[in-house]
């Protein structure tokens, strides 16, 4: 007679691209077999795990700006009082990109728990055969590539006006405005794989 009983339990949990772990328990009784009883056991428990992170990430920030004033011409005129300016011309620029990508799926977040396996052998009688074989195969593989580019472009140009006082008996005070250029960029990125 032969009484056989087998559990087999696996269980792969993965939370935010993480392994939690790996369970696995088998048990097999074998009572009164009876002679010349040939009993074999073979257990293979395996656990796998393969991650593929791609991060492709592309920022790309283009910022052309242009001021001018205007021109400013005195020409032919007997007298010219006062002030003649041009306007001031500016160029302000503000640029912040963040980036952050998480896989969580680095080796130290998952662990892989042994197979709890069990064999009892009970009264097989004489001249019986009785084999056991038990395979516990645990592998992981992550494989992250992570490919950053950052281009950031500035192109920037204030010009003030062109101030002239020609063929004039009397000018008073001509003036150009300011030519000002600011520009400030902020790249932060954060890659956890």
């Amino acid at each position: 007679m032969i009484k056989t009983s087998v559990l087999r339990y696996a269980a792969i949990g993965m939370a935010t691209v993480s392994l939690a772990g790996f369970a696995a328990a088998s048990t097999v009784t074998f009572d009164t077999t009876g002679p010349n009883s040939h009993q074999s056991v073979r257990l293979n428990n395996n656990a796998r795990l393969d991650v593929h992170n791609d991060n492709n990430l592309r920022v790309t920030n283009s910022n052309n700006q242009t001021a001018r004033s205007g021109n400013v011409n005195a020409n032919h005129n007997t007298s010219v009082s006062g002030d003649l300016s041009s306007g001031a011309a500016s160029n302000a620029n503000t640029t912040a990109t963040t980036l952050s990508v998480s896989n969580g799926s680095g080796m130290g977040s998952f662990n892989f728990t042994p197979a709890d396996d069990s064999v009892s052998m009970s009264l097989t009688g004489p001249s019986s055969h009785n084999d056991v074989t038990i395979n516990n195969n645990n592998s992981a593989h992550i494989n992250n590539d992570n490919h950053v580019t950052v281009s950031n472009t500035n192109h920037q140009n204030a010009t003030s006006g062109n101030v002239s006082a020609s063929y004039n008996t009397t000018v008073g005070g001509l003036s150009s405005g300011d030519a000002s250029n600011t520009n400030d960029t902020t790249t932060s990125i954060s890659i956890s794989n």
